[in-house]
């Protein structure tokens, strides 16, 4: 029997480059072999907040970078402050062990920052291929309760959910020409270990309920070859995520929905042509936005 194993949990939506950053985390897990990270102790997490302690004492114009980890909590925040809210990393809903904060964490940031009337305005600095639809949903989900303005920065990248995110904001800047927008489109993966496992002398059997007829079909079939059933529902998702930029972006998106719906990658001025962004412009003079 094949042994089936659903690597991520729920659909993801990922830029495919990004996404290669991640195997020399992933191909250990797949071998069995314990992945070594470099952000994982005590010391990494440390430079974590000197580095954030040093863009805190760069800014201008009333910024307030916002930390999951250190003090720089949104309560805490002086009158007229512009919070800076980072998301980076690979896009997930649940805090990382070794890396940035969720989006259910993030998404509890930014309602103490709606919540702050010291807080005049939010911006999201954002860069990242992407990750977990069901991350990018629920921070929508948040953003839709906005009551001041928010500003998405893209910062080099906003890829597929990071650019979902992205398109909820207020605003959409890229930080220059060669920042890549877009990747609108939604992926699923399985793993078949039965190779491997055979090569180890593993022989492991599923045994389903009676009644269980359809469950993990999709994946299933999937590894019989046949993909449509598992084809199905992740077209379900990405329809969910199309739906979910064109609400967002509204009449700002220019001409045919299928010049960006298709998961292509842009270059700034092409996705400001097409209306996936608004402006290309700095770090710093996005801060004026807010006077």
């Amino acid at each position: 029997m094949l042994y089936l194993h659903q690597i991520l949990n729920g659909y993801w939506a990922i830029e495919y480059g990004y996404s290669l950053n991640y195997l020399p985390i992933v191909i250990p897990w797949l071998k069995g072999e314990q992945p070594v990270f470099s952000g994982a102790d005590k010391k990494d997490r440390e430079s974590d907040l000197f580095y954030e302690a040093v863009r805190i004492a760069t800014m201008q114009n009333g910024a307030y970078v916002v930390s999951e980890r250190g003090n720089q909590t949104p309560e805490k925040a002086p009158q007229d402050s512009i919070a800076i809210i980072t998301i980076n990393g690979a896009i997930t809903k649940q805090d990382q062990d070794c890396g940035p904060a969720g989006m259910a964490t993030k998404s509890n940031i930014l309602q103490r920052c709606y919540a702050n009337s010291n807080i005049k305005g939010i911006v999201l600095d954002i860069e990242s291929g992407g990750g977990s639809t069901n991350a990018m949903f629920l921070m929508n989900e948040t953003l839709a309760q906005k009551n001041k303005p928010v500003v998405g920065f893209a910062n080099d990248m906003a890829g597929s959910a990071a650019y979902g995110i992205l398109s909820g904001c207020d605003i959409a800047v890229a930080n220059n020409s060669l920042s890549q927008i877009g990747c609108i489109g939604t992926i699923g993966t399985i793993i078949d270990y039965s190779k491997q496992l055979q090569q180890q002398g593993i022989n492991l059997i599923e045994v389903y309920a009676s009644q269980s007829t359809d469950k993990n079909n999709e994946f299933r079939e999937a590894l019989k070859g046949n993909l449509k059933p598992l084809q199905e529902k992740i077209d379900i998702v990405n329809n969910a995520f199309i739906n979910l930029v064109k609400a967002n972006r509204g009449s700002r998106l220019i001409g045919d929905e299928k010049a960006w719906n298709t998961g292509k990658t842009f270059f700034a001025p092409e996705a400001k042509k097409i209306g996936l962004i608004d402006e290309i412009d700095s770090f710093s003079n996005i801060l004026n936005y807010f006077n």
